[in-house]
């Protein structure tokens, strides 16, 4: 919703105020405040010209036609260098300066007029080398550290750890040879590294570097079509382009081939060429465009930029503005680039909003340590801030009263820190942190049911729950409910086994309640509380590999880790397990320890990393402040001793909004943030088409503002009712439908969802009543009629131009379907002739028949579906007309579709979409209603309820969303 649609914005500007989106002077002065703001650049830096340059041009990727603009200079001037970054930082590192340097210099995107600030050098000085990485570490491989060009270039990879950037890089795996000359892309979970080779010969070696296991030598991979060196090459989270280069001869180049990360065993395909052939150029872009700069044709350098459209990537590449500067042999990169991340985080400000960014609120990215014993209760917090994690943690407000064995958990604003005690006394009272104003003594809220110490708590974004403890022990569960949180807690569903001095992590679907004992003698017990089901018993899982009391656990989306503890007797152990929570029946696989051994500990984290805090080592003088932190992508490793707390404490607790699989935003609350506000394309749900008409009405619901009516958003080029529709992050596709029958597909773009939509290539054949889903690159388009038909097409968005693809058709031939999925699989369930069967196509075999699974609960046509990353939920349908909604639990699909909470009212016809948390079902027919129902994940045995209206009513209508089907949150 930028204002620059206009000259004076006056018309968006209204608009925003009639939509409730424009911000009042409270919303803007906020202390302390983070900020989502789209870093939303590419920059280009150093290079030769007639003479060494340390000049760095910013493209702004919202205006690309205009020339980049001169930002703060590198700390000296060179070429033959290379470039990455993550969220906040960029990185030039190495170069001709004359002569090979291990310099690296970082540019502050939030203060990018400064000269680039020198950090912790390279291991080893060199030039002509390439470099890539994920949102933690950058690494910088290749090169030479010669002077002569017949001298042997180098296989050596450096890391440099974002977090800690002014030490030296560390050495890490090699690639497979010596290389130089090449370039580097990837995504958030490999780097490639492809061109040249060894002196004297031009390679189409590409080599992948798996950033989980780093420390490995890289791993060959499918070749480019086509060997040189002195290229460019970007990417987003799906695949890499790399363009241009020349052969040693020289003949020049303006080929790019892509390599697809989903099968990066096969040769690079060629698409569309750059505008003009050049060499010794650089590549740098966003999750949509990629923009390849400078370079020459030999001479002169030039100062040109090409754009290649990932969505239309067969297409010659189209001219942007050029650089300010004629340069060859530079660097360039992005906050958006490689998958980093498509909306950037802008730090909290101390004080009146001067980052006038656009887009979500972050969550906060700290972690908080609270209460237990030094020996006497304490009631002080420390917050370790994960982007400084070297230093001490700093002390923010405290809890109302001192107390230790006390256990927390929270959601994306607020920790929550609840029972514990002072043996012999147990407390029910609960304090809430707010985050966002942490000096503040924390307030007290509604008690837990049972007062216990010696307890644990996890829980989501909706919900903590906090279980067993003593004395007694116990199995009691009892949840707070984050929207009503003065109320006392209600029980749940018990744990499998009584005890006490455990501990609990998890994800958003999920609870895990692992260790602590009965008798004195360590658990290795471990209990998973299904959110979607609390009343029912914790099914007991996997045990961790060795029991013991007194640990602590964090996580994130896909694993849990249990440190320390005590097995037995006084022993303490620094032994951390690892629970996969897609895999949670088996033993919990021992990885790298803690730093000492430890216990009464406390941990909480992010994404990337888990903090384990104070403690006892068992021996004197007795409380510690030490914090480990546990690298997740290099967890074999010893844990890495960072700052510690500011006060030596044991059987404390801590929270994070970073830790048990949040998002890095907040999307419960709509952003407060500046005058001007993009919401992330995740942020909303499209409803589009439908009877009567037929419509090309789009309608969005706004998931953060979901009480609101539906707002209408730029049509269809088609009216059309009984169609389909899919998408991934960036783009919806509504296809096929009536009048007709229609092949049409229109193309939603979320970032300019006011326009008409783009018609792309058409189905294979014209039909109607079909379902679709799909992943981040490819959307399945499936039964169908005339007919009814198992025909399933498959549209490439990096290519939705062409006409879609027929692949393994449905087991069974059916029309009035529904679909949902999630990255690896789709489900199509029901449908006419009345069925209750389920199909699922595999994504990475999608030639072969799609596999029957276990069917709904009952037969049903005319329905709806959407899902998360874990289930996929079916609602309505008839006949006879239903509220019913079933639910398949994706890790174990060959079961029945269990029913869950229903409908507010039975319909047929209607079309459902999502995020991670929720699941609106819109539209329908009993007669036409506008009616939207929400399911929520974490509650779903309960009848969903009725949220803001479709802005008319309609029924045989499609829904897709940027959120749904285990879309990238």
């Amino acid at each position: 919703m930028s204002i620059r649609q206009d000259v004076f914005g006056l018309e968006t500007v209204y608009r925003l105020q009639v939509e409730g989106l424009w911000s009042a002077k409270s919303d803007v002065w906020l202390s302390p405040s983070p900020f989502f703001g789209s870093w939303d650049y590419g920059y280009f830096g150093g290079g030769n010209f007639s003479g060494l340059l340390a000049t760095v041009n910013r493209i702004d990727y919202s205006n690309d036609t205009a020339t980049a603009s001169p930002k703060g200079p590198l700390s000296s001037a060179r070429y033959q260098l290379a470039a990455t970054g993550n969220s906040s930082y960029g990185y030039f590192g190495g170069g001709n300066s004359p002569g090979p340097v291990s310099t690296v210099d970082r540019v502050d995107y939030s203060n990018d007029t400064a000269t680039a600030s020198v950090r912790g050098p390279l291991s080893v000085a060199r030039y002509s080398l390439a470099a890539t990485g994920n949102a933690s570490y950058g690494y910088f491989g290749g090169g030479g550290d010669f002077i002569s060009p017949a001298t042997t270039p180098l296989s050596s990879v450096d890391r440099i750890d974002y977090s800690n950037d002014i030490v030296t890089a560390s050495p890490k795996g090699p690639l497979s040879g010596n290389r130089y000359r090449g370039a580097a892309t990837g995504n958030s979970s490999y780097g490639y590294f492809g061109g040249r080779g060894n002196a004297g010969s031009s390679g189409a070696t590409v080599d992948r570097i798996d950033y989980s296991n780093d420390t490995a030598t890289a791993s060959p991979k499918g070749p480019l079509s086509l060997a040189r060196q002195y290229l460019a090459a970007t990417g987003n989270a799906s695949y890499g382009w790399f363009g241009g280069g020349a052969t040693p001869s020289p003949a020049i180049f303006s080929t790019v081939d892509r390599i697809d990360y989903s099968n990066d065993t096969a040769t690079a395909s060629p698409k569309g060429p750059l505008n003009s052939s050049r060499t010794d150029l650089a590549a740098t872009g966003s999750a949509s465009f990629g923009y390849f700069g400078g370079g020459r044709p030999p001479y002169p350098s030039v100062t040109s930029v090409d754009r290649i459209d990932y969505s239309n990537d067969t297409a010659t590449a189209s001219v942007r503005g050029p650089l300010s500067v004629a340069r060859f042999r530079l660097a360039a990169l992005s906050a958006k680039a490689n998958a980093i991340t498509d909306l950037t985080l802008l730090p909290a400000t101390p004080g009146p909003a001067t980052n006038f960014g656009t887009g979500a609120v972050e969550t906060f990215t700290y972690g908080y340590f609270g209460g237990g014993g030094n020996p006497a209760p304490v009631a002080t917090v420390d917050r370790i801030d994960y982007s400084n994690d070297t230093a001490t943690a700093s002390v923010r407000g405290s809890l109302p009263v001192a107390r230790n064995t006390i256990v927390a958990t929270g959601d994306g604003s607020y920790g929550w820190f609840g029972g514990g005690g002072n043996f012999p006394t147990a407390f029910s009272a609960v304090f809430r942190v707010d985050y966002s104003n942490d000096t503040a003594t924390a307030s007290p809220k509604g008690p837990l049911n049972t007062a216990r110490y010696e307890l644990a708590a996890t829980g989501n974004s909706s919900y903590g729950y906090f279980g067993g403890g003593g004395g007694g022990p116990v199995s009691i569960v009892d949840r707070i409910d984050y929207s009503n949180d003065t109320a006392t807690a209600s029980p749940k569903g018990p744990l499998s086994l009584a005890r006490e001095r455990l501990t609990a992590t998890g994800n958003q679907s999920f609870g895990y309640f692992g260790g602590g004992d009965i008798t004195g003698t360590g658990q290795a017990r471990v209990d998973r509380i299904d959110y979607s089901n609390d009343t029912a018993t914790a099914s007991p899982k996997g045990p961790l590999s060795v029991g013991r009391r007194y640990l602590a656990a964090t996580g994130n989306a896909s694993f849990g880790y249990f440190g320390g503890g005590i097995p037995t007797g006084p022993t303490v152990v620094s032994r951390v397990d690892r629970i996969d929570y897609s895999n949670d029946t088996a033993t919990a696989s021992p990885k790298g320890p803690l730093s000492v051994v430890r216990a009464y500990l406390a941990a909480t984290g992010n994404a990337n990393f888990g903090y384990f805090g104070g403690g006892n080592d068992g021996g004197s003088p007795g409380p510690v402040s030490r914090v480990d932190r546990i690298d997740y992508s290099n967890d074999t490793a010893t844990a890495s001793p960072k700052g510690p707390l500011i006060l030596a404490r044991q059987q404390s607790a801590a929270s994070s909004a970073r830790a048990n699989g949040f998002a890095a935003t907040d999307t419960t609350l709509p952003p407060a943030n500046s005058p001007v506000q993009n919401f992330p394309p995740t942020f909303f749900g499209y409803f589009g088409g439908g009877t009567p008409g037929p419509r090309s009405t789009v309608d969005r619901i706004n998931y953060a503002n979901d009480t609101a009516t539906a707002s209408p958003k730029g049509p269809m080029s088609v009216a059309r009712s009984n169609l389909a529709a899919t998408g991934n992050s960036s783009y919806g596709y509504f296809s096929g439908g009536t009048p007709g029958p229609l092949s049409t597909i229109d193309r939603i773009d979320y970032s300019n969802d006011t326009g008409t939509a783009s018609p792309k290539g058409p189905l294979s054949a014209a039909r109607y009543r079909q379902a679709a889903t799909g992943n981040q690159s490819y959307g399945w388009f499936g039964g169908g009629n005339p007919g009814p038909v198992s025909t399933v097409d498959r549209i490439d968005y990096s290519n939705d131009t062409t006409t879609a693809s027929p692949k393994g058709p449905l087991s069974v031939a059916k029309e009035k379907l529904a679909a949902t999925g999630n990255s690896s699989y789709g489900y199509f369930g029901g449908g006419s002739p009345s069925t209750s069967t389920v199909g699922r196509i595999d994504y990475s075999n999608d030639t072969a028949t799609a596999s029957p699974k276990g069917p709904l609960s009952s037969s049903t046509y005319n329905l709806a579906a959407t899902g998360n990353s874990s289930f996929g939920y079916f609602g309505g349908g008839q006949y006879p007309i239903k509220t019913t909604v079933d639910r398949i639990d994706y890790s174990n699909d060959t079961a029945t579709a269990s029913p869950k909470g229903p409908l507010s009212a039975g319909r047929y016809r209607l079309a459902a979409t999502g995020n991670q948390s929720f699941g609106y079902f819109g539209g329908g027919n009993i007669s036409a209603v506008s009616t939207v129902d929400r399911i929520d994940y974490s509650n779903d045995t309960a009848t969903a309820s009725v949220r803001g209206p479709l802005s008319g009513v309609r029924y045989s209508l499609a829904a897709t969303s940027a959120a749904a089907n285990g879309l990238p949150q």
